[in-house]
């Protein structure tokens, strides 16, 4: 594709490969039934892209300017690194401070609106954001589900939607976690934290369906993400 081969030349790295994906969803019904799809490995560094639109010319346009983005931003943070002398190791911050559980609290309380965005979107944020998991909005069920990355580092993702085709060709494949959403007060899924080793709990609250996000920061606090009713 023109547009993807022009996209290349934003990376200023060897490409070592490129693959775009195209199609209808079957689903006649959805709003957004043009998908488009790309994967650009950038001297091993996988940059990938997933976009939807009422027509391929539509979806393609939304894919181009997604990637341009996240290509954009990949180009500024390697040469912030090389300004700052700061390696590029792709290493994440060792391990969690340790402080009494009677100490911690909620010292960041992010409150978003979730744009509805298909699964692998959701995957592809969460990647190039360089984070552990992402909440979001699911386009195709209506339903806030979690994307993230197990033990492993498979990407994963809760709720489990019974018959769901999960998706794989332009990126790993993505399977169901099994963690479940849990209707809690925010200080029981803080004990519920406390007591596992997951680095977050996904929960509601009792009497509402939208799922939040309680999670370890790296100070020994917490982090609380809600969506905006």
């Amino acid at each position: 594709m023109r547009k993807v081969r022009v996209l290349c030349e934003l990376g200023h790295e060897p490409v070592l490969s490129a693959v775009v994906k195209l199609g209808l969803r079957e689903r006649a019904a959805l709003d957004l039934p043009a998908i488009a799809e790309a994967s650009i490995d950038l001297n091993g560094a996988v940059i990938r892209a997933h976009a939807a639109g009422q027509t391929i010319t539509e979806a393609v346009d939304q894919l181009d300017e997604r990637l341009s983005r996240r290509l954009r931003r990949r180009r500024k943070r390697l040469e912030d690194r090389r300004r700052s002398g700061e390696p590029d190791t792709g290493h994440r911050p060792p391990g969690y401070a340790a402080i009494p559980v009677d100490e911690r609290q909620v010292v960041r309380h992010k409150t978003l609106a979730l744009h509805p965005m298909a699964l692998e979107e959701a995957a592809d944020e969460m990647d190039q954001l360089d984070h552990d998991f992402f909440l979001f909005l699911d386009a195709d069920h209506d339903i806030d589900r979690v994307v993230y990355h197990n033990g492993s580092r498979s990407i994963c993702v809760v709720p489990e939607v019974a018959g769901e085709d999960l998706p794989g060709d332009t990126r790993p494949p993505i399977s169901a976690g099994r963690l479940v959403l849990n209707h809690l007060p925010l200080a029981d899924a803080e004990a519920l934290l406390d007591e596992g080793d997951e680095p977050f709990v996904f929960f509601a609250i009792p009497g509402s369906n939208r799922g939040q996000v309680v999670y370890r920061r790296y100070d020994g606090h917490y982090g609380l993400i809600t969506p905006v009713d």
